[in-house]
């Protein structure tokens, strides 16, 4: 087995969190200032089969960061790694046909938990945040494992978020669907139960402005005839990606 360094093992540790992440995130969530030595340890992984590439030469995409998936030989380093799971690794047998949607996803996931991140040290706020990958042994947790987990603490007050990141092209029904399973989960308590604390408030975040004004609508509709004290919150893709995450980019749903 090739030996790695403990930074290009932390490369692969990320890439398993996120899925897919692109050369200026994985910088940034190393917090390293030397981009040479990145591409020396990314294109160690990838000509080894560590690592899957994305990369385009054509004319003005080539001006993109190449992102990076978990490929083949990654696995038997990992496995080897508390917090991994075996059947969460085998991602790294199709990765490397895995839908641009599916792409987008992911890198917009690692955008947000950048830009919380940025904005926790600056208010000085203690940041948790836990991937779908990360919540995969949580039994306990709905069965369709929200985009993230997020725990905020600020003083002696913590705020715990669902954060549930919707693509271009979902379906009506199956966003009712992801609402009402949600509401079931919490009316059940199995979160107050497991966890001892209050439930998590939901944070949606929509492509588009005819999906979020759908949302508007059904969930105060829901909220009105529940009796439920879920608290959700709606922000805008485009929203975030122009002003980043401050106070005024969520939104409050009531009935």
């Amino acid at each position: 087995m090739d030996t790695i360094t403990p930074k290009q093992l932390e490369i692969l540790t990320l890439i398993y969190r996120f899925r897919f992440l692109n050369r200026h995130q994985i910088q940034t969530l190393l917090n390293h200032k030397d981009p040479k030595r990145i591409n020396s340890w990314l294109k160690d992984h990838t000509e080894k089969n560590i690592l899957g590439r994305i990369y385009s030469t054509r004319l003005k995409e080539n001006t993109r960061p190449a992102i990076y998936y978990l490929a083949t030989k990654s696995r038997k380093i990992l496995l080897k790694q508390e917090n991994t799971n075996e059947k969460i690794l085998r991602r790294a047998y199709r990765d490397k046909n895995a839908s641009q949607k599916l792409i987008n996803h992911s890198l917009f996931l690692a955008d947000v938990y950048l830009l919380l991140k940025e904005q926790s040290l600056k208010n000085k706020h203690d940041l948790h945040f836990y991937t779908k990958t990360d919540l995969a042994v949580h039994y306990y947790l709905p069965y369709n494992r929200p985009d993230a987990y997020i725990s905020l603490k600020d003083k002696d007050l913590t705020k715990r978020y669902f954060l549930e990141i919707i693509d271009e092209g979902t379906p009506r029904f199956m966003l009712r669907k992801k609402i009402s399973q949600y509401i079931e989960y919490f009316d059940e308590g199995t979160w107050q139960n497991r966890t001892l604390h209050e439930n998590p408030s939901l944070l949606f975040i929509s492509p588009n402005q005819n999906i979020y004004n759908f949302l508007t609508k059904h969930i105060a509709q829901v909220l009105e005839e529940e009796t439920s004290d879920l608290q959700f919150f709606l922000s805008l893709k485009s929203e975030i990606q122009e002003a980043g995450l401050t106070a005024n980019t969520w939104h409050l749903i009531s009935e």
